[in-house]
């Protein structure tokens, strides 16, 4: 349900797991200033063991989708594969309420949405000269032992295949796109027809449909609901259900049902629909889309800060 990477802060290095995440724009880890129930699950940054950390005492806080956080800010050297950024703005958490944070494998975010003079690493990278290219690409596996990859700098040609299909996104978001039309089954739905606003976020686990159309589309896919009201499927049915597809900058990008619908069979040997409704309505006055992981495991997908776009391309 989400996609972690081992980055390491500060000098000697502390090692964490964080979530990537083009859904926000703030680098933040768990820090031994945070008394949290949710911080005890995991490694705390501790500054003062680190001789290259700094701060001006200033204070943040995040409300994401679910969750939230307050913290003080900082900087410090961070490390990931082989790229070193020596003056990067950190979140230090101070507190984590609920349990959203406490969860295995999740010590931090890395925000790398399109918001510039927020700080983000993408930006520091590309201010200390670290990129070939202004840009970063995700590659994410529909299994753990396959593995998943994200780049930063360019792309890796061995996980797709022919040309990028480009969109562009709007300056200053969340990767925000505009989509020309969604179709079921080959067959248009209307619901674009005066364009679709669309966030592209690996933060999201799910696609997410504007509510005012979820419940039609579950139907139209031939989903059906469960005791606790949520939409499953026949898990034998899926090579009969339809295929979704986005019109975005005029190339058709085909999701698949072995892409929204979550394979893991539930008690009753269901399996899940991978489509929930979206937060809002309606963004820019168009219908609302988030393009979460079910969307984004379908095909390669390419960053482009320097150019404010975001490209597809198909699976090797």
């Amino acid at each position: 349900m989400s996609y972690f990477g081992k980055i390491s802060i500060g000098t000697p290095p502390q090692s964490f797991y964080v979530h990537f995440d083009t859904g926000s724009s703030t680098l933040w880890v768990n820090s031994v200033y945070c008394k949290s129930n949710a911080c005890t699950y995991h490694p705390l940054f501790n500054p003062e063991k680190s001789s290259t950390y700094y701060s001006n005492g200033q204070l943040f806080s995040i409300h994401y989708g679910t969750g939230s956080l307050t913290g003080v800010i900082g900087y410090d050297t961070v490390s990931l594969g082989n790229l070193t950024v020596t003056n990067q703005k950190i979140g230090l958490s101070i507190t984590e309420p609920g349990n959203h944070f406490a969860r295995p494998l999740h010590d931090g975010i890395m925000g790398l949405a399109l918001m510039p003079n927020r700080g983000t690493i993408i930006d520091t990278m590309i201010e200390e000269g670290l990129l070939d290219e202004p840009v970063f690409a995700f590659y994410l596996s529909r299994n753990s032992e396959r593995g998943s990859e994200v780049v930063f700098g360019g792309t890796d040609p061995s996980h797709y295949t022919g040309e990028i299909h480009w969109v562009p996104v709007q300056e200053s978001s969340h990767w925000q796109l505009v989509f020309e039309g969604f179709e079921v089954d080959h067959q248009p739905t209307g619901w674009c027809v005066n364009g679709c606003s669309a966030i592209v976020d690996t933060g999201t686990s799910l696609l997410t449909c504007p509510p005012q159309y979820v419940d039609t589309l579950q139907q139209m896919l031939g989903a059906e609901t469960d005791d606790s009201g949520n939409y499953v499927f026949d898990c034998n049915s899926l090579s009969s259900l339809p295929t979704l597809t986005f019109v975005m900058n005029g190339a058709h990008l085909h999701l698949e049902p072995s892409s929204y619908v979550l394979t893991e069979q539930n008690s009753n040997g269901n399996c899940l629909s991978g489509i929930e409704a979206s937060h809002s309505s309606d963004r820019d006055g168009m219908p609302f889309w988030i393009l979460g992981d079910v969307f984004l495991r379908q095909f390669y997908s390419v960053f482009d800060q320097g150019n404010a776009r975001v490209g597809f391309a198909t699976l090797a």
